[in-house]
């Protein structure tokens, strides 16, 4: 794949010189910062990234970080159409398998099926995707990926010159007649700066495909952030941050479903709360000085009150963690290397009013994780250089409640190679080790899942043997950048090929039912049952023509029992995306469209052939944005978008719900 995509690049620009202009634009070569934990160019990456800046963010004016992603190519939204509760699935593993940090600090809560994404792409600057296993850098958790998502900064906001400064910005949404406003005050005096910004968003319930309604998925959410910083000198910034969010909303228990007998109406409020401070000591004539400590404390609360059952039920994640890396050049090689560690606490209430023995028993645990890695980049010759890496973790997880406690280590190493065959084609190769411990959840809960009235419920049963998930991913990747092939322009085309093979898969298993001296019994307990082997590619082809845009994104992922050699199910199917943008009036004004096509899902097991079809779709978004660089409505921007013009009703491969119909998106942004 990678050579025929060589040979086609090769072939269209025989006739052209592969130099680059030393003064060329190169907007397509994003700059990562948090993702790899080094800084580095995506072009010279050897990993598999994506990249979503602030003004793509604008445009997709998205409800959630999941729905700011979805263009992606192998990157899916998960959980349905309320955006409280998606979440985000890379290359056919999601939830707990991908990791997921702001401004570097991990965020770990993880409850069931309650969401866990909480932070509104109002507040971000971007957000970084880094596909595939990742735990040499991170730990546990980066099996699929990790989305690192950077929020805003003073520095960002403010023009070269200005101290102070701010935005207020109205939206509207005919889906669910959503409301969004938002705004912002910042400055900076003299070695100090500030941000304040918030946000707040209300909608009724979602319109699906062909007009129709997915009752309760009404929601009200409130968000907000801060941030104080002071650089004492050149080479140093101390800086605090806190955010919160709030949400509100009537649900179902398992919000990417209905309500059923088995799934209850909840009236669910969602706090989330954060507090970061963090330190960087980069002294300019220091070549082995280059430090970065962060502390943080992040605090989830869910209550909810199951309105149709008269209980009332809670749910507490507290994490605190740090981590401390430093970066060193010593002649050609640049090591980084740190120490990090995280305890996380679950404390949950049952409510079993009228229901007594029949719910889940309280869960009052923690986990403590401490972890040591290094990573270099050698380089080994004006054109080769190697990326090794290597972790070392160790994790406990307590039951408190029950008296019991486990524990165990695990060792992750990942190498890279990458070659700088000419200025405008690189190549790398990779091998990366990931695991994910088991959660407290997972290893230790107790009483009652479900009941089958009259006849049986089932119960759960602990694993303290449970054994952490462990991934082994082999990828080659393939970068090709040119400019000035047809005058102003520039192309860029990316393709990784991968195979990721994870063995002691963690699923809830529940039994078949069996008698004890005449009298039903039926369990429910998580196990490692799974050897996957998961392979595929993404291309991501952009080309910029002057103010013409086109872009272009493919991905596929096949995901097979190793020993069954039986699909999987939970695989995404093929989906390809297209985006064609022309700016006009000096770009001023851009105006876009934005085709996605996926593919029928027929991978499925054997058990799966006769259960309801995944079909194939085609949906059609046309966009617009207004931002005059100059003259009265200067400080003014105008973003319009139409989202599925056919109102096409679909249903997501694996997903319960059909996800949200035509919408038409309309916000104005005032800078001052």
């Amino acid at each position: 794949m990678i050579a025929m995509a060589i040979a086609l690049s090769s072939t269209a620009i025989s006739a052209k010189t592969f130099a680059q202009e030393t003064d060329a634009v190169t907007e397509f070569d994003e700059v990562l910062v948090t993702a790899t934990r080094i800084s580095e160019k995506a072009s010279e990456t050897s990993r598999s990234v994506a990249v979503v800046g602030e003004e793509k963010l604008q445009e997709l004016q998205a409800a959630s970080v999941a729905q700011a992603l979805k263009n992606e190519a192998n990157i899916n939204v998960t959980s349905g159409p309320r955006a409280s509760s998606q979440g985000i699935e890379i290359r056919g593993l999601g939830g707990q398998r991908v990791l997921q940090t702001i401004d570097g600090a991990r965020q770990n809560t993880t409850s069931g099926h309650r969401g866990t994404y909480f932070m509104d792409p109002e507040l971000l600057k971007s957000i970084e995707v880094v596909r595939g296993p990742a735990s040499s850098l991170w730990g546990s958790g980066a099996i699929g990926g990790v989305v690192a998502q950077n929020t805003k900064s003073a520095q960002d906001m403010l023009d070269e010159g200005d101290t102070f400064g701010g935005y207020i910005k109205q939206g509207f949404e005919t889906n669910g007649d959503k409301i969004k406003t938002s705004g912002a005050i910042y400055g900076v005096a003299d070695k100090f700066d500030w941000l304040i910004n918030g946000s707040y968003k209300d909608n009724n319930n979602i319109k699906q495909g062909n007009d129709l309604t997915l009752e309760n998925s009404e929601s009200e959410k409130s968000s907000g952030l801060m941030k104080f910083g002071w650089e004492p000198s050149d080479d140093q910034r101390l800086q605090l941050s806190g955010r919160f969010s709030k949400t509100d909303e009537l649900v179902p228990s398992n919000p990417s479903t209905s309500v059923s007998n088995e799934v209850p109406l909840v009236r669910r409020n969602t706090k989330d709360q954060n507090m970061t401070l963090s330190y960087s000591l980069n002294p300019s004539d220091n070549a082995y000085l280059d430090l970065n400590t962060t502390f943080y404390w992040n605090k989830t609360d869910y209550d909810e009150d199951r309105v149709t059952k008269g209980q009332t039920d809670s749910t507490k994640y507290e994490t605190l963690g740090f981590s401390v890396n430093n970066s060193s050049t010593l002649g050609s090689a640049k090591l980084i290397y740190g120490i990090d560690g995280y305890q996380d606490k679950i404390k949950t209430v049952r409510d079993d009013s009228g229901q007594a023995g029949e719910r889940p028993d309280d869960i009052d645990g923690k986990t403590k994780v401490w972890g040591a890695f290094a990573k270099a980049r050698v380089d080994i010759t004006d054109t080769l250089a190697l990326e090794p890496a290597l972790r070392y973790d160790t994790f406990k997880n307590e039951s408190i409640n029950l008296d019991k406690s486990s524990d165990d280590d695990a060792v992750s190493s990942s190498l890279g190679l990458v070659w700088n065959t000419s200025d405008w084609l690189t190549l790398s190769v990779r091998y990366d080790e990931a695991f994910r411990a088991p959660s407290i959840e997972e290893m230790y809960s107790t009483g009652t899942h479900f009941c089958i009235p009259h006849f049986l419920c089932n119960t759960f049963e602990i694993n303290p043997d449970l054994k952490a998930e462990k991934a082994k991913n082999k990828e080659i990747k393939a970068d090709m950048r040119f400019s000035n092939l047809a005058g102003d322009d520039e192309l860029a085309i990316t393709v990784n090929v991968f195979r990721n093979d994870v063995d002691d898969f963690i699923e809830m298993t529940v039994s078949d039912i069996s008698f004890e001296h005449g009298a039903p019994t039926m369990t429910t307990s998580w196990d490692n049952i799974d050897e996957a082997k998961l392979t595929g590619f993404e291309i991501s082809t952009r080309y910029r023509y002057e103010q013409t845009r086109l872009l272009l994104n493919y991905g596929q992922t096949e995901g097979k029992d190793k020993n069954t050699d039986q699909y999987l199910t939970d695989i995404p199917a093929k989906k390809f995306v297209a985006d064609l943008s022309q700016g006009v009036m000096q770009g001023d004004v851009k105006f876009g469209t934005r085709l996605t096509y996926v593919a029928k899902q027929d991978q499925r097991p054997d058990s799966y052939q006769d259960r309801e079809q995944f079909e194939q779709y085609t949906l059609w978004d046309v966009y617009m944005a207004w931002e005059p660089a100059m003259g009265t409505f200067e400080g003014l921007r105008v973003d319009f978008a139409i989202e599925n013009i056919g109102d096409e009703e679909y249903l997501q491969a694996w997903q319960n719900l059909n996800e949200q119909g035509r919408n038409f998106k309309l916000s104005a942004r005032y800078n001052f």
